[in-house]
């Protein structure tokens, strides 16, 4: 494998933070506790912290909640001996999450586990201790965002597979959804094939992790595991009661404290606009931060006239007090929202860095405004970006002098134009016809001259020169047949790269399948990209198969 890197600052449509925090940190440090990106000493120093100011929720708790979980879909014995390393004060956890998307959901979610699982095997090399930990946000209600994911027929034609419901999103946790209708999918999988010598393998692996008789989040926990084997991953799921028993003082400052904190939430969305950047999350007067779930279905909770009350669903008000009391009874009654999760994750982990996307990267200028209310200082890792280029690609792209970049960069309509410059066939075949015409006019003039002296030589040149005319139409029409299927070729060379390289013009790892990339390369692909990526370069990491 190859590996090059383009500056994030040549891509476009990335949120404008991950540049500057990737290449300016000087100009966003304000807005963030503690790098741990820049270099492996920032990271060292984070790990020196955390294990001066550990978490104080139970490790024991911690590890024995965890363990059924990781039992349930398969986890390995190295993610057992992990977890019996979290029981020590002295560990620290590397932790990155994503919802349960279908069938893995977009590359990224690898991605990020892959940068997750490196920098923690980076830190056991530097003496500590460390695991890796994956959030499964089991508790999002975003069916639409989890539903589908994208792979390339056996023709190289992009399609989606996408897992049968509702439109429209409802209150149910994504993480409860079950896989009674997966069949469907694997139907449609098998009808429309793979592209790839390996899909036999990989829709194996995906049967296995994905039966009918799970959930989402329990496939995804299964799969995984499975991709992440050797390397210990030790999964999280969101929906765990058990924990939640631990947040009660948590949850404490997020009520009784809750105008300050959005006070100060709106304060930093005023820093970030003076910045030139937007704020991830639009914070309202009536922001609670707060999740109330019923069953299987969480509401958002707002702040109104001195209550708490549902935005949808069957109307609830509450007090603050009366909010906390429903809380003792039944601690899974409340939720975090997406800036409160992080506060969470790192009450209950002795979190060193959480690996993000560019998204999750600006959520974290807002999460840094709030720490303070619970003690906590927040670090973020930007996962490692990556756009895989298979072997055809990499052919094409030579073919025609075109780099990845060139593809993120422009349209395939500026790409057209570029390639055709210089290339005129009209004028071409105007040459070629002049050359006719001046061979015609200098072999009459000779074969006039000749004549005089020797008829039998004439009458040979004369019969030479229809035998050149002749190559030179033959090689005009050749010209003419080649630019045109050329022309075919290329419009069909273009698609491939973009439909490869920059699908639906997003990042390929926001769109295609990692299921894909197995079925071209290998179900141990994971294995070989840990062998390649650099978790601190700032770059996005161009990889050639």
């Amino acid at each position: 494998m190859k590996v090059e890197c383009i500056d994030y600052r040549q891509l476009p449509g990335l949120n404008p933070i991950l540049p500057q925090y990737l290449y300016q940190y000087d100009q966003v440090a304000t807005l963030y506790d503690c790098p741990v990106h820049l270099s492996l000493e920032d990271l060292k120093k984070r790990a020196d912290s955390v294990l001066r100011n550990p978490p104080t929720f139970p490790r024991d708790q911690l590890v024995d909640m965890t363990l059924e979980f990781n039992q349930r879909v398969g986890a390995s014995e190295e993610v057992f001996q992990n977890l019996k390393k979290l029981r020590s004060s002295k560990t620290l956890a590397v932790v990155t999450g994503q919802q349960p998307g279908f069938f893995g959901g977009p590359a990224f979610t690898v991605y990020k586990a892959l940068t997750a699982v490196r920098l923690a095997q980076i830190l056991n090399e530097e003496g500590y201790s460390a695991v890796p930990v994956f959030w499964l946000a089991s508790d999002d209600s975003d069916f639409q965002e989890v539903r589908s994911t994208s792979f390339f027929d056996a023709g190289g034609e992009l399609f989606a597979a996408s897992y049968p419901g509702p439109q429209k999103n409802s209150s149910r946790m994504v993480g409860t959804i079950p896989l009674d209708a997966v069949e469907e999918c694997f139907s449609h999988l098998q009808e429309q094939g793979l592209k790839g010598e390996f899909q036999k393998e990989v829709l194996q692996i995906l049967q296995d992790t994905y039966p009918p008789t799970k959930n989402f989040r329990e496939a995804l926990g299964s799969w995984l595991s499975h991709l992440f084997r050797p390397y210990g991953l030790v999964l999280f799921d969101a929906l765990l009661p058990q924990y939640k028993q631990g947040l009660e003082s948590l949850f404490s400052v997020a009520i009784e404290q809750r105008q300050d904190i959005v006070r100060a939430l709106q304060k930093r969305a005023e820093v970030l606009k003076e910045k030139g950047f937007e704020a991830q999350v639009r914070v309202q007067d009536s922001e609670s931060l707060i999740f109330w779930t019923e069953g299987e279905e969480r509401y958002k909770l707002e702040y109104r006239g001195e209550q708490y009350q549902k935005k949808t669903g069957t109307p609830l008000q509450l007090n603050g007090q009366q909010l906390l009391e429903e809380f003792g009874k039944q601690a899974g009654r409340l939720a975090p929202n997406v800036l409160l999760r992080p506060i969470v994750q790192d009450h209950l982990f002795p979190t060193v860095a959480y690996v993000g996307g560019a998204a999750e990267v600006a959520y974290y200028a807002q999460i840094c405004a709030i720490g303070p209310f619970w003690n906590k200082e927040m670090a973020v890792f930007p996962r490692v970006g990556i756009t895989l280029v298979d072997r055809k690609a990499q052919r094409l792209l030579g073919k025609y002098g075109l780099t990845v970049t060139d593809i993120l960069q422009c349209t395939p309509q500026e790409i057209s134009r570029r390639i055709v410059e210089g290339k005129d066939p009209e004028k071409i075949l105007g040459k070629l016809e002049s050359v006719q015409e001046e061979l015609r006019t200098a072999l009459k003039s000779l074969g006039n001259d000749i004549v005089k002296i020797d008829p039998t030589v004439a009458e040979m040149l004369g019969g030479a020169e229809k035998k050149i005319l002749y190559q030179i139409e033959k090689v005009q029409k050749r010209f003419i047949a080649n630019h045109r299927n050329q022309q075919e070729n290329f419009g069909q060379h273009l698609d491939y790269l973009y439909s490869h390289l920059y699908p639906k013009g997003k990042l390929q790892e926001r769109v295609i399948s990692f299921n894909q990339f197995m079925s071209e390369e290998g179900p141990d692909l994971v294995e070989r990209l840990m062998d390649v990526i650099n978790p601190f370069c700032p770059n996005h990491q161009v990889i050639s198969l």
